[in-house]
């Protein structure tokens, strides 16, 4: 009998986590697939409750939370067997979005996170793995903005945290080596993405795939803060990338050399300098549609 365990973030998207944690468990009997549920009552602990769930012989791993939580169990679950399925319950679910996980009724996305398995491509950020988008400049204070405040919740953060971040804004220099080629740039911001997806569902890079074996590279330049804005208008559909200051790269080794903080799937992953590496299928997830979305 298949072997499944079921972990759930008790502070993702504001409780949702726990409300639906019944009903779950319910939707997952009438499938016929018994569980083992992993409440952590603390973030530390999240990690080493996935290691002695795996130890103990699991098939699957079924998160229900947001990019954070999925965050932590990639960095348990990459490159080994066992099966990830996501239930998204966050503030962004980026990477269930990039997926085609995040549509559909809870009974949908529950057979979703039991379907047969896709191998996705990770990021690998100095010593992390990372599923959607490493980001630095700009973006990384958004992100820890929006991380911080209590209200509003959810995509609307990203929102609110832009225009708190717009006026303390200012271009710095980075030194960006890419497939060992080197180049100096004056930038807002540096994303280097696996999928689409950053902030709540804005396409940083729009034609980014989770399973092409490159990372794309979206280096926004030397803008002012009113333009800056209205790039990142532009970011829902993808359609920044048409502004001349916007460039898109593709590789599969990168090194970013500067000053600021740099974080993944909306967490702190330290200061520049990185070296960043895709991992070609480095995770199993669970009933993953890893096509590009593309504009509009």
């Amino acid at each position: 009998m298949r072997k499944v365990s079921l972990l759930f973030n008790p502070l993702a998207g504001k409780g949702k986590a726990l409300s639906v944690a019944d009903e779950i468990q319910s939707l997952l009997k009438e499938l016929d697939v018994e569980t083992e549920a992993l409440i952590p009552t603390d973030r530390s602990q999240v990690e080493g409750v996935i290691k002695e769930s795996v130890d103990s012989g699991i098939d699957t791993l079924i998160a229900v939370g947001g990019d954070g939580l999925i965050n932590q169990a990639v960095n348990v679950l990459a490159e080994t067997d066992v099966v990830l399925g996501v239930i998204p319950v966050g503030t962004g679910n980026d990477f269930a979005r990039s997926l085609g996980l995040n549509s559909g009724g809870l009974l949908e996305q529950t057979q979703k996170a039991l379907s047969p398995a896709v191998k996705v491509d990770l990021i690998k950020c100095n010593s992390n793995f990372v599923t959607t988008s490493v980001i630095c400049g700009f973006p990384a204070a958004v992100n820890l903005r929006a991380n911080e405040l209590r209200f509003p919740k959810g995509s609307s953060s990203y929102t609110v945290a832009t225009l708190m971040e717009l006026p303390l804004m200012s271009p710095a220099i980075y030194r960006l080596k890419l497939d060992g080629k080197s180049f100096e740039v004056v930038a807002a911001a540096v994303v280097v993405a696996n999928s689409a997806y950053f902030g709540g569902g804005m396409k940083i890079c729009p034609d980014a795939s989770t399973s092409d074996g490159l990372l794309d590279v979206c280096v926004i330049g030397d803008v002012g803060k009113f333009d800056l804005l209205r790039s990142f208008l532009k970011v829902r559909t993808g359609d920044h990338v048409d502004h001349p200051k916007v460039s898109i790269f593709k590789a599969s080794e990168i090194e970013i050399t500067g000053t600021g903080i740099i974080r993944g799937d909306g967490e702190q992953l330290g200061e520049l300098p990185a070296k960043i590496q895709i991992q070609r299928d480095a995770i199993n997830i669970a009933g993953g549609d890893n096509q590009p979305p593309g504009r509009g």
